[in-house]
């Protein structure tokens, strides 16, 4: 029995697939992850307070996802942390898109010439325009973007 060329190349590109499935999840065998091991640093399994110092985003979050309120954070606890610190990057890098696409809307605002930040809601409009009215005018606009806690507005009129 002759197997078609198609069905062949199809069976082919499968097994590949499954096999790099198989070979992928032999290789990843389970334990702590690298950047939890880099905070450990007496290696105890847990991130104190103070070697929590080391990243500020996880610092600043430590009474929040120290679930079992022991004073630590274990692996699980720490993932936790990281994950919510990812939604807030990909949150406050939405709200800048967002802001960004509304400026850019607005006749007579020169929104190539104004930068916007974002962390946690907060968004700092910064550059050079020619008119004061400009200013306002792009605080405003910012300001009713969706998501925007507030707005540092530091665009400076040259």
């Amino acid at each position: 029995m002759k197997i078609p060329p198609g069905l062949t190349l199809l069976l082919m590109l499968l097994s590949a697939g499954a096999y790099a499935q198989y070979s992928g999840e032999a290789e990843s065998q389970p334990g702590p992850r690298a950047d939890f091991l880099a905070l450990d640093r007496n290696r105890d399994g847990h991130i104190s307070k103070v070697e929590a110092l080391a990243n500020p985003e996880v610092h600043k979050r430590f009474a929040a996802f120290d679930t079992d309120k022991d004073g630590r954070l274990s692996e699980a606890e720490y993932a936790a942390a990281m994950e919510d610190n990812e939604k807030r990057i990909v949150q406050d890098a939405i709200i800048t898109a967002r802001v960004k696409a509304a400026l850019l809307a607005e006749r007579g605002i020169p929104s190539l010439s104004i930068s916007v930040e974002t962390y946690e809601g907060r968004v700092q409009l910064g550059g050079f325009v020619r008119v004061p009215d400009i200013v306002s005018r792009a605080g405003r606009v910012t300001a009713s973007v969706s998501g925007v806690r507030t707005v540092d507005n530091n665009i400076t009129v040259r």
